[in-house]
C-alpha cells in the first residue's frame, strides 16, 4: 500500500526542518523554490557550485538568468509543471546546467514538494549533486568493461598455460570449471573429461580407503574457505592419484592452498585450488637424509594447532559476531551516538572521540555528495535503508575503503529517530579489484603500445582484436575489420604466403614465420603466427624499408666488386695506352706527309683514344676516377658547351637552353660534367633519328629528407638541378630500371658500349650528387642531374694551355715508374724537351737518388707501385729530405693514395693515364712555374 500523503508530507517536513539547520554546512547545493517556482533560498554550496551569489538570484525563475542549458529548457519546464501541479511529490532528474562563467556541468536534482493543509504546493526543495565527473567515470567504465570482455578469452588462455597446478571450483558444489595444463599433465586427466564434473568424482576415495584422511582434510579446507571467505593453507597431505595406464593409484603428497574468488557483488563464487606435488622431494628427503622425516611430523603438528585455532576462532565468532564488524549509531544529522570497538579500531579513534564528531566528517570529501544524496532519500522516506561503498578517513588522515549498510530506526509513530550502520573494511578487496583493473589496462596498453602490429583471428579466421599499430599498417580501422574474415577483408592475401603460413600454424599447432610482399599495400611484411585454442595470434611489421636498404647494400657491394675489378684492369691497361698513344702521336707527326702511312697511324691514335675513353668510362661508373671538384658556374659552363652540342646534335635537332636565375654554384669537376652532358645529349640525339627538340634547364632545388631517405648515400640539402629533356621515342617501362647498368644498351650492335649513362651515374654518385630518369613511351625522356651546392663564388675559366714552344725546360727531374715501357717513354719525351732526367723503378731507389743528387727539383711518380711504398708515401719521405721539392703524380688507378671520397687531395698535381706528350709536358711546365 502507498504511504498516506499527509503522513508522507509531514515526514518530509520533519526531514526538511532537520536538514535546514545544517544547510550552509552541507557539501551539496540546496535550493528552495516558492509556489511560483522562484528562488526563495540559495545555499552557500549553491553559490560555490553555480557561481551566482544568493543576493543576485533570489526571486528569479530558473529561466531568467541562463541557468538551464538551452537544450534542456523544455524537459526542465515539464518537471516544474509536474511539481507545481502536485502530481509528483518527489522527482529525480539529471540536467545540464551552466555556471556563471558559462561552464557546462551535469547535475542530479532531487526535488521534493511541500504542501499546505489544503494540499496546495507552497514550496519545492531541491538538493543538487554535481555528477559531471561521475558520469564521465561511468562512461569510461563502460568502455573499460567492453575491453575487458574482449580480453577474457586471452586471459583464459594465459591461465590455462600457466606453469602452476591450478583447479577452479564452483563454490556451491565443488564442480570443476577451470584447470591449468600443468595440473592435467600431473594428474593424468583430460580437460574435456573433467570440466563440469564434481571434484571428488574425478578424484575419488581409493577402494582401500587409504586416502580417506586426505579426502576429508580437503573437504574441510574448502568448507572453511566458504565459511570465512579467507585463503586456507593446508599441511602436506597424502592423496593418491589414479593412473589410467596401470589402473592403480600412484602414491602422491601434496602441498595445497585454497583461495576464495568473489564476483562483482562481493559474493563468493569460485575457489582457486593451487597445489604443489612434493612427492619427489619427500622421497628424496627420506632416502638421502632420514632426519627430514621431521617435516611430516611438524606438518601434522601444524595441522593440529590450526584445527585448535580454528575451533577457538569459530567459538569466538559465534559469541561476538556483531562485535567483529564495525557497528555505529548516529542521529539524523549524522552525529555519532555509539560506536563499537571494531569500528574504533578500524579508524584508530576512541568511542569518546567519535561521539564528538559526525559521520560525514569522517567521509572523504569526494564521496560526501553521494552519501548525502542517499541519506536525504532515506530521511525523505523513499527507502528504508541503503548500501554505499565509500572512503573514510582514519585518525592519521589515511583512507579506509568501507562498505556501509545503513538502516533507519523509527519510533512507534514511524518517525526516524536514529540511523544504524554496519561497516566492513573492504580496503584489501578494493585494492585487489583496482590491481585487476590496472592489470587489464596495462595489458591493453601493452598491446596498443607495441611497435609491432598485432591482431587475433578466431577459429573462423575472423578478426577478434587489432591494436592501433595494426590499424595503421593495414590502413583499416578496427571497427571495419572486427568480426570479418581476413580472407574477405584482404582477398589478395589468400594468394600470398600468408595463407600457407596461417594454415600451417593452425594445422600443426606450431608457430610459423614468413616474409612476403603484399601488392595491394605495396609493402613487405615480416609475420610471426602463434596458434592457440582461441584461434591465431599474429604479430607483424613492415620491412619494406629494410628490404630496400638490403637491395641498396647489395648494389653497393656489387659496385665495390666492379670497382676493384675495373681498377685492376685500368692500372695495367692505362700503362699500355700511355705508351701506345704517346708513340702513335709521335709517329703521326713524323709521318704526316706520308699519304699511305699517315691514315694508318691516325687509326692507331683513334683506337687508342677510344680505349682510353672506354677505360675512363669504366672508372667513372665504378666511381674510381680522380675528380677535381671546384665551385662552378653551371650556366656559364653550359653556354660554353652549347656550340659543341649544336655541332654534335646536327641541324635536325633544335637545342634550347633555359638557365635558372640566381643559380647557385655547384661543387663539381667541370670537365667531367661537360662529358656527362655531352653523353646525355648524344643519347638524346640517337633517340630522335627523325629530329626533335633537346632542352636543357637549370634551377635551384632543396631535397628534403622524405626524398633522400629513398636513396643510399644521398644527403638532404641544396642542389643545382640540370634537366636534359628530349622529344624522342622514350624508354619502355620494362627496362627503365636497367638504363644505368654498365654495358646495357638498346642500340644496335656495334653502335654503343652501354657505358654512357653508367658513366654519368657513377660520376654523379662519386660527386655526392644524384641522377634520376623520367620517361614515357613515345613521349620523350628527362634526365635530371643534382649537383651539390657550394657556398663559394665560382672560379673563372682556366687559362689557355701554353704554346708548345714554352713547354720545354732544362731543369733536372726524377721519374719513378715500375713499368719499364712507360718509364722509357716518359724519359724519352722529357729529354727531348730539354730536361735532365733521372729515373727509378721503385720508392727506395728514388729516395737514394734524391739524397745523392741535389739538382733534382721535381718528382714525377706513379701512385701505385710494388715494393711496399706508394707514390704518396714516397713524396712525403722525399719532402722530408727536400722540403722545396715539387711533385706530380700519375696513375691509371689511384685507389685511396691521393684520392679520398672520390676527390683529389688539396694541393695535389695529378696527370691521369693514359696521357699524350703535350699533356705530360704541359703538366710538368705548369708545376715548375708555380710559386
Amino acid at each position: 500500500m502507498p504511504d498516506d500523503p499527509g503522513r508522507g508530507g509531514h515526514s518530509l517536513h520533519q526531514a526538511h526542518e532537520l536538514l535546514s539547520f545544517h544547510l550552509d554546512n552541507l557539501p551539496l547545493a540546496v535550493i528552495e523554490w516558492d509556489s511560483d517556482f522562484r528562488i526563495a533560498r540559495w545555499s552557500r554550496q549553491a553559490e560555490i557550485l553555480f557561481g551566482w551569489p544568493a543576493k543576485a538570484v533570489v526571486g528569479l525563475h530558473p529561466f531568467d538568468f541562463g541557468f538551464v542549458h538551452p537544450e534542456d529548457v523544455e524537459s526542465v519546464g515539464e518537471v516544474i509543471r509536474r511539481l507545481l501541479g502536485g502530481t509528483e511529490p518527489q522527482h529525480v532528474s539529471t540536467n545540464r546546467n551552466l555556471t556563471r562563467d558559462g561552464t557546462l556541468i551535469e547535475c542530479e536534482w532531487h526535488n521534493s514538494i511541500q504542501l499546505d493543509d489544503q494540499g496546495s504546493v507552497v514550496s519545492v526543495l531541491s538538493v543538487v549533486n554535481d555528477v559531471t565527473e561521475r558520469n564521465a567515470t561511468e562512461r569510461r567504465n563502460r568502455e573499460l568493461l567492453a575491453r575487458e570482455q574482449a580480453l577474457t578469452s586471452q586471459f583464459r588462455a594465459i591461465f590455462e598455460s600457466a606453469p602452476g597446478l591450478y583447479l577452479v571450483l564452483n563454490a556451491d558444489d565443488y564442480r570443476i570449471v577451470g584447470v591449468s595444463d600443468a595440473y592435467l599433465q600431473t594428474t593424468y586427466t583430460d580437460r574435456e573429461a573433467i570440466l563440469g564434473r564434481y571434484l571428488f568424482d574425478v578424484f575419488p576415495v581409493t577402494p582401500d580407503q587409504s586416502n580417506a584422511a586426505g579426502f576429508e582434510e580437503l573437504i574441510a579446507s574448502l568448507e572453511r574457505v566458504k565459511r570465512y571467505g579467507q585463503p586456507d593453507v593446508m599441511p602436506v597431505l597424502r592423496y593418491p592419484i589414479p593412473n589410467p595406464e596401470t589402473g592403480d593409484f600412484e602414491e602422491r603428497y601434496w602441498s595445497p592452498i585454497n583461495v576464495p574468488v568473489f564476483d562483482e557483488h562481493h559474493q563468493l563464487s569460485l575457489i582457486l585450488h593451487r597445489t604443489e606435488d612434493v612427492t619427489e622431494y619427500l622421497d628424496e628427503a627420506l632416502v638421502i637424509e632420514p632426519t627430514h622425516m621431521e617435516l611430516i611430523a611438524r606438518s601434522r603438528e601444524l595441522k593440529t594447532l590450526l584445527e585448535r585455532y580454528r575451533s577457538s576462532e569459530e567459538r569466538w565468532r559465534r559469541l561476538f559476531a556483531e562485535a567483529a564488524t564495525g557497528i555505529v549509531q548516529a542521529d539524523t544529522t549524522g552525529r555519532f551516538l555509539y560506536a563499537n570497538q571494531a569500528f574504533c579500531d578500524m579508524l584508530g579513534y576512541t568511542e569518546a572521540s567519535l561521539t564528538s564528531t559526525d559521520f560525514l566528517s569522517l567521509t572523504h570529501p569526494d564521496d560526501r555528495p553521494a552519501n548525502l544524496d542517499k541519506l536525504a532519500r532515506l530521511l525523505a522516506g523513499e527507502m528504508n535503508g541503503f548500501i554505499i561503498e565509500k572512503r573514510m578517513l582514519d585518525r592519521q588522515g589515511g583512507i579506509v575503503w568501507c562498505r556501509n549498510s545503513v538502516s533507519a530506526q523509527r519510533d512507534i509513530h514511524g518517525t526516524i529517530v536514529s540511523l544504524v550502520a554496519v561497516i566492513e573494511d573492504i580496503t584489501a578487496q578494493h585494492e585487489a579489484e583496482t590491481r585487476q583493473v590496472s592489470l587489464a589496462q596495462r595489458l591493453t596498453r601493452s598491446l596498443e603500445n607495441m611497435s609491432d602490429a598485432f591482431f587475433l583471428l578466431d577459429e573462423e579466421w575472423r578478426f577478434s582484436y587489432l591494436n592501433q599499430q595494426a590499424e595503421r599498417v593495414l590502413e583499416r580501422s578496427a571497427e571495419a575489420l572486427l568480426g570479418r574474415s581476413i580472407w574477405d577483408a584482404f582477398p589478395e592475401a589468400r594468394e600470398s604466403e600468408a595463407w600457407t603460413c596461417y594454415r600451417a600454424a593452425v594445422e600443426t599447432g606450431e608457430s610459423k614465420h614468413v616474409t612476403f610482399y603484399y601488392p595491394p599495400l605495396a609493402q613487405w611484411f615480416e609475420v610471426n603466427a602463434y596458434p592457440g585454442e582461441e584461434g591465431l595470434a599474429v604479430y607483424f611489421r613492415t620491412v619494406t624499408e629494410k628490404k630496400r636498404l638490403e637491395a641498396q647494400l647489395q648494389e653497393a657491394h656489387r659496385m665495390e666488386a666492379i670497382g676493384h675489378l675495373t681498377g685492376g684492369l685500368a692500372h695495367d691497361f692505362n700503362n699500355l695506352l700511355t705508351v701506345m698513344m704517346g708513340n702513335a702521336d709521335l709517329l703521326s707527326e713524323a709521318l704526316s706527309e706520308d699519304a699511305r702511312l699517315s691514315p694508318l697511324i691516325q687509326a692507331v691514335v683513334d683506337s687508342a683514344q677510344r680505349g682510353a675513353d672506354l677505360t675512363q668510362r669504366l672508372l667513372a661508373f665504378a666511381r674510381r676516377q680522380a675528380l677535381d671538384p671546384q665551385p662552378t658556374d653551371i650556366n656559364r659552363l653550359i653556354r660554353k658547351l652549347s656550340e659543341l652540342l649544336r655541332r654534335t646534335l646536327g641541324e635536325q635537332i633544335e637545342l634550347n637552353f633555359h638557365p635558372g636565375s640566381d643559380l647557385w654554384s655547384a661543387n663539381i669537376d667541370p670537365s667531367q660534367l661537360e662529358s656527362a652532358i655531352l653523353n646525355l645529349s648524344i643519347n638524346a640525339r640517337d633517340a630522335m633519328p627523325d629530329g626533335g627538340h633537346l632542352t636543357i634547364e637549370t634551377r635551384n632545388v632543396s631535397l628534403p629528407a622524405q626524398y633522400t631517405d629513398d636513396y643510399l648515400e644521398l644527403a638532404p640539402g641544396d642542389y643545382v638541378c640540370i634537366a636534359v629533356t628530349d622529344t624522342g621515342r622514350g624508354i619502355p617501362e620494362a627496362i627503365r630500371h636497367r638504363v644505368f647498368e654498365p654495358f646495357f644498351t638498346t642500340k644496335e650492335k656495334g653502335k654503343g658500349t652501354g657505358l654512357g649513362l653508367s658513366m654519368v651515374f657513377g660520376f654523379l654518385k662519386q660527386s655526392a650528387g644524384h641522377v634520376n630518369l623520367y620517361s614515357e613511351a613515345d613521349e620523350g625522356t628527362t634526365i635530371k642531374l643534382y649537383l651539390p651546392r657550394i657556398r663559394q663564388a665560382a672560379v673563372g675559366p682556366r687559362p689557355a694551355p701554353a704554346e708548345e714552344a714554352r713547354l720545354r725546360g732544362s731543369e733536372t727531374l726524377l721519374v719513378v715508374e715500375d713499368d719499364a715501357m712507360v718509364r722509357g717513354y716518359v724519359v724519352a719525351q722529357l729529354e727531348a724537351a730539354g730536361y735532365g732526367v733521372r729515373q727509378a723503378k721503385d720508392g727506395s731507389s728514388a729516395l737514394a737518388m734524391l739524397a745523392a743528387d741535389t739538382a733534382i727539383v721535381l718528382l714525377f711518380t706513379d701512385v701505385m707501385m710494388p715494393g711496399g711504398m706508394t707514390g704518396r708515401e714516397l713524396a712525403i719521405a722525399a719532402r722530408g729530405l727536400r722540403p722545396e721539392l715539387k711533385v706530380v703524380y700519375t696513375s691509371g688507378y689511384t685507389e685511396n693514395a691521393i684520392v679520398h671520397d672520390g676527390r683529389l687531395d688539396e694541393g695535389v698535381r695529378f696527370l691521369g693515364k693514359p696521357y699524350r706528350p703535350a699533356a705530360l709536358l704541359r703538366m710538368i711546365r705548369e708545376t715548375l712555374d708555380e710559386d
